[in-house]
């Protein structure tokens, strides 16, 4: 994983969605063991308590298990949402990034095209 510090984006939140890329392209598996919340933090030297967090809400939303003394796993059964509440996370999610492209000054084609190169990559990395 790789965090940028001079990014506006929170550190938790880079990290939460590194994790749930890697579930998505296969580099996590379910059943998968995570590094224990002192191993996160130390490796990306963060602050056991923004681990804690970064944990916390994958295992809200359902990515990870978290077992009293065990450890942190990668969900066995992906929890599954309905339909429309899977839309109004994209929808919101598309919402902040066509702003802040839009707000940078890059046009809706050069958006578009991003969105596209970006979802090759990723489709790239699941298909290795």
């Amino acid at each position: 994983m790789h965090i940028n510090y001079n990014s506006s984006e929170p550190i938790y939140r880079q990290v939460v969605d590194q994790i749930k890329l890697m579930v998505v392209n296969g580099t996590l598996c379910p059943g998968d063991r995570m590094p224990s919340i002192r191993e996160l933090a130390r490796s990306l030297r963060i602050n056991p308590t923004t681990a804690a967090r970064i944990y916390n809400e994958l295992a809200h939303e359902g990515i990870l298990t978290l077992r009293q003394g065990q450890g942190a796993f990668v969900s066995e059964k992906l929890k599954r949402l309905a339909p429309e509440e899977v839309r109004r996370i994209v929808a919101d999610h598309a919402r902040r990034m066509l702003v802040e492209g839009l707000r940078l000054g890059l046009s809706r084609e050069e958006i578009y095209e991003i969105v596209e190169e970006e979802f090759q990559r990723i489709r790239k990395v699941e298909d290795e």
